[in-house]
This record gives structure tokens, C-alpha cells and sequence, in this order.
């Protein structure tokens, strides 16, 4: 069977208009400092001019390679036999990388196919959008369940959210106070533990003071005491009661608890530093406080978060809404309207946000500003700590098998094309959560524990591709992302059957204590979401699958392969 491809009529000349803008960007363009203007002065006879130093030999940059001519098999003991034969059974990947500055034009000839399907994977390995060729698109690619088989947890307060992380990330910065002048009082230094059933008012993220009652207190195995507060109207018995409160303590403070989890993987949530306006760095509990958020009757949306201004002193015109505490902050209605698997939920997000409040310590305040995470990044290590306490909290459900990865295959705008670095919780057209989550799901299982520690505690670059780049070499040194990244895309783009082949798939891994369960992408398949149309632009780090169903004999297609991009080609 034979399918054709061609180029947009637009391809060349979108090109071109990316390429100029690239060119723009990387050159100065003749603002340079201008020349003071001429004067005339008596000048001494000239010297006798020296001869010229020789000029240092410098190395031409190294060439680009040629665009690739052919695919090869990207897996061993697979269904990929030679670069044009498929072994009749089983799963067969074959990659081209084109790493060159033209569009290839890749002849692909596979035989041996006995009503398999054929799934081709473009992957942009770049931090800038490609344009993508027109190719045919010859199967169904709607799927009638999809949009009603996705649960929208990160449906609410978009806006919310990326003030929160973008506070998180830059804005505390500016209301820290200077590095290294502490003065010799701070406010609250040496505060005494707070009495249980003393109420006091917490400021939510919308500013506005509720009363909240200490209910619960437990000391981690650390010696750290963790507070766990109910707003007034919450305490009841049939709103947020104290069994919902003991479940939450339960799963947290214990010896081997999360608590422990968190910082045997990450170091302390909170600690010595030397900025003059941040809250002191001893005597703090951690603070767990339980709002009703919005009184919407509902236990979805926003479901917690940790807001970097409560760790920064109170000022009056620069930071009036600080509650100065080292603290997280969790939806009281997530917790009784929802049920039992709303619970289970709600204490992931109680590990998700400490994983936020230690990563905002760790890499912002302890290493400096410039080491923080992008927000992809940021997200994507707190749920690899989600999926990896997943079974700890109940045997019977992972975030990423249940949650992250779903979502990503079924989002009804297709979240396969969706920017890895432009994070958009639940926009329109992607769901960035699904997408950081999904691939760190993937990472976790084949790189392991080792993986996830270096990467919290790597500071070789202050680009979040780079240090996750040096992550994964740290545990495998002849990868790298964009080996990762493609693997993770072939397994996506094609559902790829179990048992998948070494370095793909979503196999069960245990380490160190934790059980990682196997993800089986066909699971998936009635609910994925396919283009219906080729898009214009192939987003920076995203891919794009298309499959040709039940190929008989021989596959055969010339398939266009932007600059820049990978293309996998996955039979099953």
C-alpha cells in the first residue's frame, strides 16, 4: 500500500519567515554604540608600523548533517528486523532524525505487514515551532467518547494559577530584601509552638482573611511540627471532619510517611538563608491549611496550591497578605464532596504542593533565583513525585495511569501538538499538565529513582531543557532528552502495545522502595484523540502521530520531515 505526501503551497515561505526572524534574533542588527564624530588635530610624523600579530586560528562550526535518506530500526529483539522489513509479529519501531536546516523527503518501504497498523510519529527535537508538510490523513481520527471520558481536575482558575506560578517563580524575588543583610531581629524568630484550638486568619490567594482553627498537630520523625488549620465554617462533622483531618496527618507526618519520602528525596522543606525579608529560617512549622476556596458546591478546579508571598515577611504596601508561615493550602470542598477517590487525590496534592514549597527552597531561595524551574519542569517534578508515592496512598490508583496520561491522549484538542515549554493548564488547546506529567511518568519508569533525586539537585545550567538534558545522561550517559523524548513520543503517538520494546512503553518499575505500575497505552485507545487536519506548526517539543490501518503486504510513502524533526515509525 502506498500513501503520498506533498508540501503546503505555504511551507516555503513560512520557513523562510521563521528562519529571517531567527536570523533577526541572533544578530545585532546595527544598534551597536555610535562613533564619536571627527576632529582635527597636528599629528607626528608616522612611525614605521609593526608587523601585524598573525590572526588566531579559529575551527569553522561543525557542518549540519545531511538530511537523512532512510529510517532505521530503533529497537533490539523488536518487530524491526532490517530498515525494510517487519518480523510479522510484535511491536517494530524505525526512526530518521533529520537534523539538518532542509526538509527531508524520506522514502519509508516496510515489508511483511499482515493488517497491522502503521503509525507515524513526527517529534520536534527544537525550542522552536516547525512548519509541517500537509500528509493524508486516511483514517477516522475523532473519537465520539473522548471529550466525555476526560475528568477536568485542572478546569478552574487558570489565572489563579499562573499568578501563583509566576509569583513562585520571579515576583518573590524583587521582596526579598538583599542577600546576605539580615538583620539581627527578625519578626517571629523564636515563636513558641502554637496552642491547639487557637484560631487565627489565613489570607487566601484572593486576599481576602478567614478565620481557620488549629485542629490537629503532628511532629515528623524530623522533630518538624506540622499544623494542620480548618476554616471556622469548615469544622463540622459533615464538612471537613476530624477523621478527614487524621486521614490527611496519617498519610504525612508519620516515620516513612510522605514527609519523610519528601525529604530523604529532596532535603528539608525549609532552612538557612541569607535573604534579609524572607521569613526566619528556624522555628517554622509547616502549615497545612484547609479553606473552602470558592464555595462553588464542587470538588474539582483548584485543588491546593503553595503561594511563595506567605514565606516573605508582612509589609504593609509591598506584601500586606502574607500569613508568614511556611505553609500549603488545600480545598476544604475537594475533601467531602468527592468521595473516597477525592481523598486519595487530595492527599497527592498535599505531596504535589510540598514538592513545590521544598523546590522553591532548594533551587529559588538556598541556590538563587535563576536555578528555579520553568514551569513545564516545576510541574513535571512534583507529579513524577506524585506518580512515585502513588501506591504508598492506595494500590489502586496512579495520577499518571489514571489521570495525567488519559488526559493527554483524549484531550479534546489533540494535546500530542502542544508546546512542553509553553505550559497552559487547560487552555483550549492543550492541557500542559497531561503533557509534563505524562512524559515524567515516562521517564521515571525507565531511568528510576537515581534519575529524579539528580534532576531535583541539578544546577549545571540555569535552562530547564539542559538540566533535564544532564539528568538523564547523570543515570544514562549515552542518551539524553531527545532520545527520551522520542521514545516517549513513539509509545504515546502509537499506544504502543505491552510488552513494548527496551526504552519504550510504560513498564512496572520498583526502586527504592517504590512501585511504579505499568501503564498500557492500548487502554487508551477508544478515548485518544487524533488531528482532523494537519496543523500549520509542529510545536516546539511536541509530535504529531498519524496511522494507517490495517496494512496488508508492503507499507510504502515518501513522508516529508521538517528540519529539526524526528519521525518514528511504529508497526503493531
Amino acid at each position: 500500500m502506498t500513501y503520498t505526501s506533498r508540501i503546503l503551497a505555504h511551507s516555503k515561505s513560512a520557513s523562510a519567515a521563521i528562519l529571517a526572524a531567527a536570523t533577526l534574533g541572533a544578530c545585532g542588527g546595527g544598534d551597536g554604540e555610535q562613533s564619536a564624530p571627527p576632529t582635527t588635530v597636528a599629528a607626528p610624523a608616522p612611525a614605521p608600523a609593526p608587523a601585524p600579530a598573525p590572526a588566531p586560528e579559529t575551527s569553522p562550526p561543525a557542518p549540519l548533517p545531511d538530511p537523512p535518506s532512510t529510517v532505521s530500526p530503533a529497537c533490539s529483539d523488536c518487530g524491526a528486523v532490517t530498515a525494510n522489513t517487519y518480523a510479522g509479529n510484535g511491536v517494530g519501531v524505525w526512526q530518521a532524525i533529520n537534523a539538518s536546516a532542509t526538509t527531508a523527503r524520506i522514502p519509508v518501504r516496510i515489508d511483511g505487514l499482515s493488517g497491522q497498523d502503521v503509525t507515524l510519529v513526527f517529534t520536534n527535537q527544537t525550542a522552536l515551532p516547525k512548519v509541517m508538510p500537509t500528509i493524508s490523513l486516511t483514517t477516522s481520527q475523532a473519537s465520539p467518547v473522548a471529550a466525555n471520558a476526560l475528568r477536568w481536575k485542572e478546569d478552574g482558575e487558570p489565572a489563579v494559577r499562573q499568578r501563583i506560578a509566576d509569583f513562585n517563580r520571579e515576583g518573590w524575588v524583587a521582596l526579598a530584601g538583599k542577600r546576605g543583610n539580615i538583620p539581627g531581629f527578625s519578626a517571629r524568630q523564636n515563636q513558641g509552638a502554637t496552642a491547639l484550638n487557637t484560631t487565627r486568619s489565613w489570607y487566601h490567594v484572593d486576599n481576602i482573611a478567614r478565620s481557620a482553627t488549629l485542629v490537629l498537630q503532628r511532629a515528623a520523625s524530623d522533630g518538624t511540627m506540622v499544623n494542620f488549620w480548618v476554616e471556622e465554617s469548615e469544622n463540622t462533622e459533615d464538612r471537613v471532619s476530624p477523621e478527614i483531618v487524621a486521614l490527611l496527618a496519617d498519610s504525612f507526618t508519620p516515620a516513612g510517611g510522605l514527609y519523610d519520602t519528601l525529604t530523604s528525596i529532596g532535603g528539608p522543606l525549609w532552612g538557612p538563608h541569607d535573604y534579609s525579608e524572607l521569613i526566619p529560617a528556624t522555628g517554622q512549622p509547616i502549615d497545612i491549611v484547609i479553606l473552602n476556596f470558592d464555595n462553588d458546591g464542587r470538588p474539582t478546579g483548584l485543588l491546593g496550591y503553595f503561594f511563595a508571598r506567605n514565606a516573605l515577611k508582612r509589609h504593609p504596601v509591598t506584601n500586606p497578605y502574607s500569613n508568614e508561615s511556611v505553609s500549603l493550602y488545600m480545598d476544604a470542598e475537594a475533601l467531602y464532596l468527592g468521595g473516597a477517590e477525592a481523598l486519595t487525590e487530595m492527599v497527592s496534592t498535599m505531596i504535589h504542593e510540598a514538592m513545590h514549597l521544598q523546590s522553591f527552597y532548594r533551587r529559588g531561595v538556598a541556590k538563587g533565583p535563576s536555578y528555579i524551574f520553568e514551569r513545564w519542569l516545576e510541574e513535571a517534578s512534583a507529579m513524577m513525585l506524585e506518580d512515585l508515592v502513588s501506591h504508598s496512598v492506595s494500590p489502586d490508583y496512579n495520577t499518571i495511569r489514571d489521570m495525567r496520561f488519559p488526559d493527554y491522549v483524549g484531550f479534546p484538542a489533540g494535546s500530542y501538538n502542544c508546546s512542553l515549554i509553553d505550559f497552559r493548564p487547560a487552555s483550549v488547546s492543550c492541557n500542559s499538565y497531561a503533557v509534563s506529567g505524562s512524559l515524567g511518568g515516562f521517564l521515571t519508569r525507565h531511568l528510576g529513582l537515581d534519575f529524579y533525586k539528580n534532576l531535583l539537585t541539578d544546577f549545571s545550567s540555569t535552562n530547564s531543557v539542559q538540566v533535564l538534558d544532564s539528568a538523564i545522561r547523570s543515570v544514562k550517559d549515552t542518551s539524553g532528552f531527545g532520545e527520551q523524548l522520542r521514545a516517549f513520543a513513539a509509545t504515546a503517538g502509537a499506544l504502543m502495545k505491552m510488552p513494548s520494546p527496551a526504552g519504550f512503553g510504560f513498564p512496572e518499575r520498583v526502586d527504592g522502595g517504590f512501585t511504579l505500575p505499568p501503564i498500557n497505552p492500548q487502554d487508551f485507545l477508544p478515548i485518544r484523540t487524533l488531528t482532523q487536519s494537519v496543523p500549520l506548526l509542529l510545536q516546539p517539543y511536541g509530535s504529531l502521530p498519524i496511522v494507517r490501518s490495517a496494512v496488508t503486504g508492503t507499507y510504502s510513502e515518501t513522508v516529508e520531515v521538517p528540519p529539526g524533526t524526528s519521525l518514528s515509525v511504529v508497526v503493531q
